[in-house]
């Protein structure tokens, strides 16, 4: 953040990787994890991974337009192409290219199309998605068209981004606000997962909204699913607006 250059990737990122083999290392190890493995990885592991998104978290703010962090300030003069090289180098990979789906794609902005049937379908993206392994790291910021039936652009567009610690266009939130400036680093990264059978949203938490039905806290259930599959509201703000999804896990088959 005290880097005032014009080329944040040649002058600190390009050089980092390399001289940091033991980052490269554990990130190896963490790609490797398997999500149905009971043993790890463990809480420190996890706390790390929190650690190492928030450096990818102020990377983003360069791709993003606002001030909904309350700043001025744009992040580090860094490229897509710098972004993406860094964090390859790193060992992440940017996935190919799908059709708009939750788990590979954050909503920044959105057309609203003139037919409310239309399916929500990703126009252009404003940075990668990273995966590790095969877990999501950092989904891609897209602009996306959609009918009123699967995106309403004034929800999808403002309602509070959860999991995520900063963001420029729109209200973020995760566990680690509120903390002090160490307790913070406790933080748990939120663990999302490809799998054979389909995706797998939280997989840390056991309170599962597949065992669920009806309403949790005076909110339809079908609600706590968008929010934990989204990590934002797309369609419809409830009257309840006191909500914290960190709990809830889901499993999604494909």
């Amino acid at each position: 953040m005290d880097y005032e250059g014009d080329d944040a990737y040649r002058d600190v990122l390009a050089s980092w990787p390399d001289r940091n083999p033991e980052e490269r290392a554990w990130l190896s190890e963490m790609a490797r994890v398997n999500p149905d493995d009971p043993t790890g990885p463990d809480d420190e592991d996890v706390c790390r991974l929190y650690a190492a998104s928030r450096v990818t978290s102020v990377l983003m703010l360069r791709f993003q337009d606002g001030r909904a962090d309350g700043s001025d300030y744009r992040g580090p003069t860094v490229t897509v192409d710098g972004f993406r090289r860094f964090h390859e180098a790193l060992g992440f990979h940017v996935p190919d290219a799908v059709p708009f789906h939750p788990f590979f794609h954050e909503i920044v902005g959105v057309e609203q199309s003139a037919s409310a049937q239309q399916p929500i379908g990703v126009e252009r993206e404003a940075w990668p998605a990273l995966m590790l392994g095969a877990m999501m790291y950092c989904r891609a910021g897209c602009f996306v068209m959609g009918g009123e039936r699967h995106v309403v652009k004034e929800v999808a567009e403002r309602s509070t981004l959860y999991w995520a610690y900063r963001r420029k266009n729109r209200r973020a939130e995760d566990a680690s606000l509120g903390w002090g400036s160490n307790s913070q680093w406790r933080t748990q990264f939120r663990r999302d997962y490809r799998t054979r059978m389909g995706f797998r949203f939280n997989v840390d938490r056991e309170e599962s909204l597949n065992d669920t039905s009806g309403a949790i806290e005076g909110v339809d259930v079908t609600t706590w699913v968008e929010l934990v599959r989204h990590r934002c509201l797309i369609r419809t703000i409830p009257d309840a607006l006191d909500l914290d999804p960190h709990y809830y896990s889901y499993d999604e088959t494909a």
